[in-house]
């Protein structure tokens, strides 16, 4: 029967959560109430964010597997909480969808969802269901952090070194390939060949390093990269009051087969998708000089690149291998610059 209520029982047996178990940690009630109510640890804050998965704009049916849905869609949201170092802990669920997925394609659904809330160790405490004429997964996500050490965009300064995590493009890459090879995309990419695929499929947060940047005091300023270099960078410059200087030469790259361009063309293809292809969900971060020295080359095998600097000014510019400069506008997604 695919009413509501069998709906939302499918979503509870398959995702973690505490619904009809004893309160406990920082849950006090969760799922099966009107709302549920948490109890904050002493000497911690709540970092909370949304972030909803559209389809036909996120994802297409034809192609995204009901498990990458899942899965993605909860990783996107807690990517917000690794930009600020917070503690991913628990997550609510507004989904909408055709009475016809509510069957098979809602299982498969949730068992992605429920991998990904493993994997970054959330539990879902509540949310709605209703009927739609696409699926609208909408989700909010709840981290702690120590007080007053949340990363924020604010804190880049001019003289501060930029980084970033990660090979910058591969998701976009991943879904170039996607849609040339005009299937659906495997449950699981598992053949190297295919990175950039498995980084588009199932992006993993850069949690830990959130967490870290925040321990050891490191960064001065870090966001997320969700939608493009360009972008992104452009929005942390806004919020520090300051301009930003990026060496193309210094950009890790990654081609679409996950190994670096051989050709010229290859090269600059690769070049704008890391400049301006959305959803790598990596960690863009700025650090005092005095610091740099401080950065690893990799964290936890993750590489960490120095790819610029800040400087005094408005803006982004691209320092080109031929040492020009030419403006780097903010030319990666954006919904409403879409026709």
């Amino acid at each position: 029967m695919k009413d509501e209520a069998s709906i939302i029982a499918r979503l509870c047996r398959a995702i973690p959560n505490r619904s009809g178990r004893a309160a406990a940690g920082g849950v006090a009630i969760g799922i099966g109430d009107d709302a549920a109510v948490l109890r904050p640890r002493r000497g911690r804050e709540w970092a909370l964010s949304t972030d909803a998965l559209v389809e036909g704009a996120h994802f297409l049916a034809r192609v995204h597997p009901p498990e990458v849905v899942g899965f993605k869609a909860l990783a996107r949201a807690a990517s917000d909480l690794a930009a600020m170092g917070a503690e991913p802990r628990y997550f609510l669920l507004t989904l909408s969808l055709p009475a016809e997925r509510a069957g098979a394609w809602l299982e498969r659904f949730a068992r992605g969802m429920a991998r990904a809330a493993r994997r970054f160790g959330m539990e879902l405490i509540g949310g709605d269901v209703s009927r739609h004429d696409s699926v609208v997964a909408a989700l909010t996500v709840l981290g702690e952090i120590r007080p007053g050490r949340a990363l924020t965009r604010s804190g880049a300064r001019p003289g501060d070194a930029l980084y970033v995590s990660g090979r910058l493009g591969a998701a976009q890459a991943g879904l170039e390939l996607l849609l040339r090879g005009g299937t659906r995309a495997p449950r699981r990419a598992r053949n190297s060949q295919h990175y950039s695929l498995e980084r588009h499929l199932y992006p993993v947060p850069r949690l830990a390093l959130g967490a870290w940047l925040v321990a050891c005091g490191i960064a001065s300023a870090a966001m997320d990269l969700s939608d493009g270099l360009s972008t992104d960078l452009a929005r942390l410059c806004v919020a520090s009051h300051a301009g930003a200087v990026v060496h193309a030469a210094s950009l890790p790259l990654a081609a679409a087969d996950g190994g670096e361009s051989a050709s010229a063309g290859r090269r600059a293809a690769a070049l704008a998708r890391a400049l301006h292809g959305g959803e790598d969900y990596e960690l863009l971060f700025t650090v005092r000089p005095r610091r740099v020295a401080q950065v690893p080359a990799h964290f936890r095998g993750v590489p960490l690149t120095r790819i610029g600097e800040i400087v005094r000014g408005r803006g982004a510019m691209l320092l080109k291998a031929n040492g020009r400069r030419v403006p780097l506008p903010p030319q990666g997604w954006d919904h409403f610059a879409r026709p």
